[in-house]
């Protein structure tokens, strides 16, 4: 049964620009500064495919490691990039690091390209293509995480408004993922958000930047670009009462049950336990960045943290 989360505001409501207009807002309001691109892949684990939807031609980019090409049952990890962004550039961002753990733990890696380098997701505010156009970017995924070919897991993680349509992911398609991951996307507050529930929770993982200057660790209004071509994408709860609604969508918040609290280094990690986990790591020294151990991600000098290795243990815990 399909019941609303928040009421549900028309989407035409929040893209009241042409199409032409906000791709040319898109293009200088860029979640992220593409850091040192990687070779080309010139073996046959990376892999081309595309679609047709909504009479558009939609493309994403596969990594399967041979431990991958030969289980037929090995999880696959769809990876979502940020506004202004493509599959290609989120992969010179954190594929290393991101690859790198594919090979040790044998899953494969979709790398999914937005229409016009945005997504539409779920935020009421904010002009943009995918959104303005109503674009079936739950089915693109859908169909992502079938070219694998596989019959095991799916999980997605995605980066700023990425982070969002990952939100999407598990609060209208919970039976395609069997976990999601948002790095620096706090969830927006009840007047901003216009997804539904269809079905039963999922496990979800925060990573947030104290730093962060776009995403708001604390709550508040989400703004891209500065000056004249500063773009709302309107107000997000903070990063904790976010995780909070979401453990408690979940069923983890029963009987005044408490998360716990660990501290390692420059992160503090807050988890609630469950069939349905939910887990909010907060990041010393972190901006508006995908904190990995190389640091490759902008090169901004900030803490060291394994987000992919992390997220990965978050979806696959070791047994018991």
């Amino acid at each position: 049964m399909t019941h609303s989360v928040f009421p549900r505001t028309a989407r035409a409501l929040a893209c009241l620009a042409l199409a032409t207009t906000t791709a040319a807002c898109a293009s200088r309001t860029v979640d992220r500064d593409p850091s040192a691109s990687i070779p080309a892949d010139a073996s046959q684990n990376l892999t081309s495919h595309s679609t047709v939807l909504d009479e558009r031609t939609r493309t994403w980019t596969v990594y399967r490691p041979p431990a991958a090409v030969s289980d037929p049952s090995a999880p696959a990890l769809l990876v979502i990039h940020g506004t202004g962004d493509t599959a290609s550039g989120i992969r010179n961002g954190i594929g290393p690091d991101l690859e790198q753990l594919a090979d040790e733990e044998g899953f494969a890696v979709v790398y999914v390209d937005g229409h016009q380098n945005n997504w539409n997701e779920c935020r009421v505010e904010g002009d943009w293509p995918a959104k303005d156009e109503d674009l079936d970017d739950l089915g693109l995924m859908r169909q992502a995480a079938e070219s694998v070919g596989s019959t095991g897991p799916v999980y997605a993680v995605g980066f700023s408004s990425g982070g969002h349509m990952a939100m999407r992911l598990a609060l209208e398609a919970p039976d395609l993922v069997d976990g999601v991951a948002a790095v620096a996307a706090n969830p927006p507050t009840a007047d901003n958000l216009g997804c539904e529930v269809q079905g039963d929770p999922v496990p979800i993982m925060f990573v947030q930047g104290r730093q962060d200057p776009i995403n708001p660790i604390d709550g508040g209004e989400v703004r891209v670009g500065s000056g004249l071509t500063a773009a709302s994408r309107g107000e997000v709860m903070s990063a904790v009462e976010g995780a909070e609604w979401f453990a408690r969508y979940n069923g983890i918040l029963a009987g005044g049950a408490t998360p716990t609290v660990t501290r390692e280094g420059d992160a503090e990690t807050i988890t609630w336990e469950g069939p349905a986990a939910v887990r909010l790591v907060r990041v010393d020294r972190v901006g508006h960045s995908f904190p990995t151990l190389s640091g490759r991600w902008g090169r901004d000098g900030g803490a060291r943290y394994d987000a992919p290795g992390e997220i990965w243990r978050f979806f696959s815990p070791a047994p018991a």
